[in-house]
């Protein structure tokens, strides 16, 4: 299995709630990584299986995913970067926990989560732009695949003397 098989493994055995059988796909030198601001309890790096047992165990415990949808996995080699949309409900207030939404031509990722008893943290992040050069790096891939597939890409040579 590579890497890109490893990540989408993770993400489906998540979407069913089978998370016994993630810790074994992870080997120790594995690294999981959540963007998010720092008051988000899970944002952060996870190595190994001990630090994937870690993750799913803080997400399990504060959110109910109601939505997991991947769109897109970037193959970097080494590194596999996961695009997609969430959905879920903090478990203490039921608050929806992530979502993307469009205003005025833009996209923003909000973000909402517990801050105590009577109070939320919430975030609008600007995320036109990353939005953008993803349609952009899928059309340019595109592209690239159809002329690869073509057999008609130019080589390059670099000669000295």
């Amino acid at each position: 299995m590579n890497n890109v098989e490893t990540v989408r493994r993770v993400y489906d055995l998540f979407s069913t709630g089978d998370l016994e059988e993630i810790p074994d796909l992870a080997t120790e030198d594995f690294t999981w990584e959540y963007c998010g601001p720092p008051e988000l309890p899970w944002a952060g790096t996870y190595v190994g299986r001990s630090g994937i047992d870690r993750f799913f165990g803080i997400v399990q415990d504060l959110i109910e995913v109601e939505h997991l949808e991947p769109t897109e996995f970037i193959n970097g080699g080494e590194r596999v970067v996961a695009l997609g949309i969430s959905r879920a409900r903090v478990l203490a207030t039921g608050v929806l926990e992530s979502y993307d939404a469009e205003f005025q031509g833009k996209t923003f990722s909000i973000t909402i989560y517990p801050a105590g008893e009577d109070a939320v943290i919430s975030s609008a992040l600007d995320i036109t732009g990353r939005k953008q050069a993803e349609v952009a790096l899928r059309e340019s891939e595109q592209r690239f695949r159809e002329l690869a597939n073509k057999g008609d890409v130019p080589g390059i040579v670099k000669a000295s003397w």
